[in-house]
């Protein structure tokens, strides 16, 4: 423990690196795809866990990982599952749990085989520290193997080779570790990067007093000038007990004066693991004296009492520990789940292709049908149009031709200077032209957007003569946008044709239209004071079968009052939603 938590700065920085590719990617992949509520949640929360994280708040950011894999794991989100794992991880390396550090991470190793190589290499690494704790040093060597195999510089090559070195320095295999060590030093890879040349250097200079206790004395020096102007606590801390423990073998007063400073950085940081390794060197360089400053007491008290908090804090994570290892049989199920779909999805393969040429098959017949109906309603639409057109014919013959012929015997007949002779004629035109312009009404496009309301109100004004009066009810405050377009339509032409055969037959002198809002309906209520109709001719001599069958075909009903004996009332109603 004393060397190997010295290591994690290195992974530290590979974490909020990893951070910012997994953020990046999980990104990328879901930038087609609209947002879930669930996904998003689980990225604020594994944001928040990371910020909890780099502020040591390491409970809190342990619950914000846990949440977010729960909700990471309705997304199916391996990739993210997997950060958050190995955030939590050296989380339970930090607080002294190497065993549940290893078991999350070595869960992982199944899922990563085919996984992006930082990963690989994080996990690699994340091992080799779990295993280094552990004292498993062959292990914690066989995984920073692997790591160097994925690592991406050489920066990160000779990072590992430190790494391995102070494995063989545990392991007491010193020859080697100096090998190791003067190689990365010869390979000027830790040019510009003090703080990592002088680990370098201090573990050097440890391998080499350790070898033979009269060596070392200068790299150990090395460091500690290298460390001083940067003035971190941890960096200085190991080369004051370094030195302190090359001392302790050749001049125990200065080996008590180096001892002092890890001390006081230690009790001025309030590192109380750091403080205990302290004090174990201000007494091994001390001669016994039950008068001394410290004495072996304060080590056994001090050393109690970190075991005692760091049973305390493993204590305080035991149901989340709990909660943790059953959120990972869950994931490890989902995961087996979804390696069943994908197989079964490999199955269904053939039998997918085969509908696939069924419905193509099926689409080409469907087309041919298609194909045949069209030419059928076109030729219907030739048809219609032709009617349209002889109605049309019919209408000017019955109702234009014989007042154009009468203005033409006028002005044939009659001088036109007379004043008398004139108003004939402009009285004749003007009926002409209020003719003609009914017809085309009649037959013209209706508008249907925003001004099928005024073009309603104008067919009411064509009909609204000082002979005939007619008053409306309820138009304004009608919300036309509940129809569309067809019901728009069908209910234009059946007002126009209640006006046209009012015109025509009932001789009436005043007409009602009441429109009203009902809840799943509208309502039309239509009355005259006319001459009235027999029942049996409305559907015979008033061309009211158009109006009828208009109707039922969007769904509406039309009711005849049979018991009026004065006029005419109809009652209409039309769905709001035309299917």
């Amino acid at each position: 423990m004393k060397k190997s938590l010295s290591n994690l700065h290195f992974i530290t920085l590979l974490l909020i690196s990893i951070s910012f590719i997994v953020l990046t990617s999980c990104a990328k992949e879901n930038s087609n795809t609209p947002p879930f509520e669930e996904d998003t949640i689980a990225k604020d929360l594994q944001i928040k866990a990371d910020s909890l994280y780099n502020l040591n708040q390491l409970k809190s950011a342990f619950h914000s990982y846990l949440d977010s894999n729960l909700r990471f794991k309705k997304q199916k989100d391996s990739p993210n599952i997997t950060y958050n794992n190995l955030k939590i991880a050296s989380i339970y390396l930090i607080i002294g749990d190497p065993n549940s550090a290893q078991e999350v991470v070595t869960n992982e190793l199944r899922y990563i085989s085919e996984g992006p190589n930082t990963y690989r290499f994080y996990v690699y690494s994340i091992l080799s520290i779990c295993y280094s704790e552990l004292e498993d040093y062959e292990a914690s060597i066989a995984y920073n193997n692997l790591s160097l195999e994925l690592a991406s510089s050489d920066y990160e090559v000779k990072m590992i080779e430190n790494n391995n070195a102070l494995n063989y320095i545990k392991l007491q295999q010193y020859e080697k570790a100096i090998l190791s060590l003067q190689a990365i030093l010869d390979s000027k890879a830790f040019e510009g990067h003090s703080g990592e040349e002088a680990r370098v250097l201090n573990n050097l200079g440890q391998a080499k007093f350790l070898l033979n206790n009269n060596e070392g004395l200068e790299e150990l020096k090395r460091a500690l000038a290298l460390r001083l102007p940067t003035n971190l606590p941890d960096d200085l801390f190991w080369s004051y007990v370094n030195l302190s423990e090359y001392y302790q073998a050749h001049d125990k007063n200065i080996g008590k004066q180096y001892a002092q400073k890890a001390f006081d950085i230690a009790r001025d940081f309030e590192n109380k693991n750091q403080k205990l390794i302290a004090l174990e060197y201000l007494i091994k360089n001390e001669d016994y004296n039950p008068y001394n400053k410290y004495t072996n007491i304060d080590y056994i008290n001090l050393s109690k009492q970190i075991t005692t908090e760091n049973q305390q804090a493993k204590n305080q994570y035991a149901k989340v520990r709990y909660d943790f290892d059953k959120h990972s049989r869950e994931n490890a199920k989902l995961r087996y789940d979804l390696q069943q779909t994908e197989i079964t999805v490999t199955k269904q393969y053939n039998v997918i292709l085969l509908i696939f040429l069924f419905i193509i098959i099926s689409a080409s017949i469907f087309g041919l049908i298609y194909k045949q109906l069209k030419r059928r309603h076109k030729k219907e639409k030739l048809e219609q149009v032709y009617i349209t057109e002889t109605t049309i014919a019919k209408k000017i013959h019955d109702e234009l031709a014989n007042d154009v012929f009468n203005v033409l015997t006028l002005s044939q007949n009659f001088k036109l200077d007379t004043e008398k002779t004139k108003n004939h004629l402009i009285n004749d035109l003007e009926l002409i032209y209020k003719k003609a312009r009914n017809i085309s009404l009649q037959h013209s496009s209706i508008s249907t957007g925003t001004k099928f309301k005024e073009h309603l109100t104008n067919l009411f004004n064509e009909y609204n003569t000082a002979a005939c009066r007619i008053i409306i009810t309820g138009l304004d405050k009608f919300d036309f946008d509940q129809l569309d377009k067809t019901q728009k339509i069908t209910l234009y032409r059946v007002i126009q044709e209640l006006l046209v055969n009012m015109k025509k037959h009932s001789m009436a002198t005043l007409v009602v239209f009441k429109f009203e809002d009902l809840k799943n309906k509208i309502t039309l209520f239509y009355s005259d004071n006319g001459i009235g109709i027999i029942q049996k001719e409305i559907i015979s001599k008033n061309g009211l079968s158009n109006m009828e069958n208009r109707i039922k075909n969007i769904n509406g009903t039309i009711t005849f009052d049979n018991e009026n004996k004065l006029g005419v009332k109809y009652f209409i109603q039309l769905p709001k939603s035309y299917d």
